[in-house]
């Protein structure tokens, strides 16, 4: 099976059905598959071949599925851009990814048209002033299947490049194979079903949103399509369109919940799952998000060079944590079924139950490796599985915890500082809204911890500061303390919803 079966599969079960769904705008699957096969046929009929880039430029809008199958079903490799980019990082992409070709939203025109005009082609959806039209350039494909012969699941679907912590970022590399693999274990793991109804507000250009077109539809569901997150457009939306199951992050859910308890009563009772991410959530606001939503949550973690999701913490498990299991309130979940985790030292040697080391990842959709970078590509693509970056623990029973990246460890006097620990802390208080927790240079202990908080509504700051230090002393070791707190309106986010904390640690060092 290939990524552009799936389009084509549903649209001949249930050509009437609707898939997409973007305001008033709606394709049944039969349109989508249609317009995936003229996208297709145009691009290849313009000179495109088999393996070719086309870099794509486009905030949350109803293309943009059809963008990731249309590409597929030609054998051209999908380089998703985050609009956020400025065009020297655009530029980046371009050269190193070596596209041909771009698709261009004309709410992006202004900030990345005049780096994405250079390609041999463009296209612009929902203007003409710097590609051609898009729905012309459909209006000339062609109705039919623009499948390659020589396509298998081992070519390369997309390119996701990352924002490393250092240098410029590189270009992970996902083949169909591997991204189908995901898709079945996800599916599974949700517990995902024909006749949901998915609210889709985070970006499609993260790895997420890649995971999320396809198996969001891999059984014929229906997905609807908001342009970013507004959380009172998501309840409107939940109660419009009976939606069944969504995504958020931490900060996103706080939002949502604060509408529920302070606005009128709202009909959320087609709403059975949130899946979340980034970050675990304090069982207070597990708790209330149960009550207010009437719905089940879920935790996940993965990454971009797993191919999206590797671990699970389900609603039983979010029942029980809030019944009082301790244990579980740190944990990401035990693994999927199609992973498999190892926690390992520096020389590879796997590690026993709760000891912190490297993540090792061994699944059928981690990535193929990085895009011109044979160098990082053996050293964290190596046999015995992916080595993540991230550190972590798993317990007794298997559930992982993670502990922070490795380039966030705090090396304190000489002590190892996770600033996963401490930001659990922080988060426990009642009056915290988000934490993030950096280390910056000192001379004394050669790096030190600094508390960023975002407080909930206006408090006293030096009160809070004595509470939240009294807090941290009351659970945590003295030298994980930290030796400054620092207030603030708003933390630094990227477009998945995780704290930027580089962004933060120059800002502070």
């Amino acid at each position: 099976m290939l990524v552009g079966d799936i389009p084509r599969r549903n649209a001949r079960r249930y050509p009437t059905k609707i898939a997409l769904r973007h305001g008033d705008s709606e394709l049944s699957w039969a349109a989508l598959d249609e317009r995936a096969d003229r996208l297709a046929t145009h691009l290849l009929d313009r000179g495109l071949a088999h393996g070719d880039r086309v870099a794509v430029s486009a905030r949350n809008c109803l293309e943009w599925p059809e963008l990731v199958f249309g590409l597929a079903k030609a054998g051209l490799i999908l380089v998703p851009v985050n609009i956020r980019q400025s065009p020297d990082e655009v530029a980046h992409v371009l050269a190193d990814s070596g596209a041909r070709a771009a698709i261009l939203h004309h709410d992006q025109v202004e900030r990345h048209g005049q780096t994405l005009s250079e390609l041999d082609l463009l296209l612009e959806i929902g203007g003409t002033e710097a590609g051609e039209s898009y729905d012309t350039a459909l209006a000339k494909g062609r109705a039919v299947d623009p499948t390659p012969a020589t396509l298998t699941d081992a070519d390369v679907q997309f390119i996701l490049y990352t924002s490393g912590t250092t240098g410029r970022a590189k270009g992970v590399v996902n083949a169909h194979r591997g991204m189908l693999a995901q898709v079945l274990d996800t599916s599974i793991s949700t517990e995902a079903r024909h006749s949901d109804v998915m609210l889709a507000t985070t970006p499609f250009f993260t790895a997420g949103g890649m995971v999320r077109t396809l198996s969001w539809l891999y059984l014929g569901q229906t997905m609807v399509i908001h342009p970013r997150f507004d959380a009172d457009a998501v309840l409107d939306e939940i109660e419009r369109s009976r939606v069944t199951f969504t995504t958020f992050i931490p900060t996103m859910l706080h939002r949502t919940l604060r509408i529920l308890e302070e606005g009128p009563a709202r009909d959320m009772s087609s709403l059975r799952r949130i899946s979340y991410g980034s970050a675990p959530v304090p069982v207070g606001l597990a708790e209330k998000a149960m009550k207010l939503l009437g719905c089940d949550l879920q935790q996940r973690y993965g990454l971009t060079e797993a191919g999206g999701q590797v671990t699970i913490l389900g609603p039983d498990e979010h029942r029980q944590m809030v019944s009082g299991r301790e244990s579980l309130l740190t944990s990401c979940g035990r693994e999927t079924p199609h992973a498999e985790i190892r926690i390992c030292d520096d020389e590879g040697n796997e590690l026993p139950p709760g000891e912190v080391g490297e993540i090792v990842i061994r699944c059928e959709s981690n990535a193929l490796g990085y895009w011109n970078n044979p160098e990082q590509t053996r050293k964290t693509f190596r046999p015995g599985g992916l080595w993540s970056g991230d550190l972590g623990r798993l317990d007794e029973d298997g559930y992982l915890h993670i502990e922070g990246r490795r380039t966030d460890m705090i090396i304190s006097g000489g002590f190892n500082v996770y600033p996963a620990e401490l930001e659990r802390v922080l988060g426990g208080h009642p009056q915290v809204d988000l934490a993030a927790v950096v280390g910056v240079p000192d001379e004394e202990w050669g790096e030190t911890p600094v508390a960023v908080v975002v407080p909930k509504g206006t408090v006293d700051a030096e009160a809070f500061e004595a509470q939240l230090k009294d807090l941290c002393r009351d659970q945590l070791a003295g030298y994980k303390q930290p030796r400054r707190f620092v207030f603030r309106d708003e933390l630094p986010l990227g477009p998945a919803g995780k704290v930027l904390k580089r962004e933060l640690r120059a800002q502070l060092s």
